[in-house]
């Protein structure tokens, strides 16, 4: 069954369209995010981050080419679109690059069946893209985008989690939020360690050569449902991590939590706030372990 995620449409994940375009658009861009925008072409978006120069989250990002020849356009978080706005404003000095919100949205699609995607349709783009789910992201006026994914059903947030902890993938506002590091939520798949300098790369560097941040992103299972966020804590240890998202099942509920590195082990067991069990049944993801180790 094909099934679409319109982002504007599920709480916590509008996104704000903003285009870079001038003569300097690529190079400006490649010098401000963390990935290397020049993955971005005609068949896949670039999952990226804006980080302080501490190396610290500012906002998740997701890029994809522009039709008009050398600009991008940026997905960004719609609470925080002003501030990434400011903050890339801020940089261009003489550079010939101009930033404008366009009105553009964006919407997930994917088959449950696993069957391969074809999504046609006029004034829409098709990119297969990592974030903020591994499936395709459909780019375009709003209802150029309702027309190409008129034969997919819409899920709602529910369905949205079960596919991003059955995948691992983080979410801004849950495991992505603005002062964590990439790799202590999951998000090292939006960092380029061969590019060159971006803003905040000099930390992200020192943590990619020291091999491990204190916390990690792992998946659980619990007993039942809980509200998220929610305090995790072990019997040697009260401030063992956060559970940032949770989805009822048929046998409980599953969820994403970004815990302290010694309970990233299969079958670690820990509490909620309100004493519920929570069992990790997976290592870290999107965890940085070094140069030379495969994360």
């Amino acid at each position: 069954m094909l099934r679409h995620a319109a982002l504007d449409q599920l709480p916590g994940q509008r996104r704000v369209m903003l285009r870079v375009a001038g003569a300097d658009a690529e190079r400006f861009l490649q010098g401000c995010v963390s990935a290397d925008i020049r993955g971005a072409n005609a068949d896949h978006a670039v999952t990226a981050a804006l980080l302080t120069v501490k190396g610290k989250i500012v906002a998740d990002l997701v890029i994809l080419a522009a039709e008009s020849s050398g600009a991008f356009d940026v997905l960004v978080p719609a609470d925080v679109a002003r501030e990434v706005q400011t903050v890339l404003e801020d940089h261009v000095i003489m550079d010939d690059v101009t930033i404008s919100p366009s009105a553009e949205i964006a919407s997930l699609v994917w088959d449950e069946d696993g069957d391969e995607v074809r999504i046609t349709g006029a004034d829409v783009r098709v990119r297969a893209s990592r974030h903020p789910l591994p499936t395709l992201l459909v780019v375009g006026p709003a209802g150029a985008v309702a027309d190409a994914l008129s034969d997919s059903s819409p899920v709602d947030i529910l369905a949205f989690d079960r596919a991003r902890i059955e995948s691992g993938t983080p979410a801004w506002g849950r495991e992505i939020v603005a002062g964590r590091f990439p790799p202590e939520c999951g998000f090292t798949h939006a960092v380029s360690h061969d590019k060159g300098c971006f803003l905040g790369q000099e930390p992200i560097a020192r943590i990619h050569a020291r091999g491990q941040v204190n916390r990690v992103m792992v998946r659980v299972v619990l007993e039942r449902v809980v509200d998220v966020p929610s305090q995790l804590s072990a019997d040697a240890r009260p401030d063992a991590g956060e559970l940032t998202t949770c989805a009822g099942e048929i046998a409980g509920a599953g969820g994403l939590a970004i815990v302290r590195r010694e309970f990233a082990v299969l079958g670690a067991l820990l509490r909620s706030a309100g004493g519920v069990a929570v069992r990790v049944i997976s290592g870290p993801l999107g965890d940085d372990p070094g140069p030379g180790t495969p994360a």
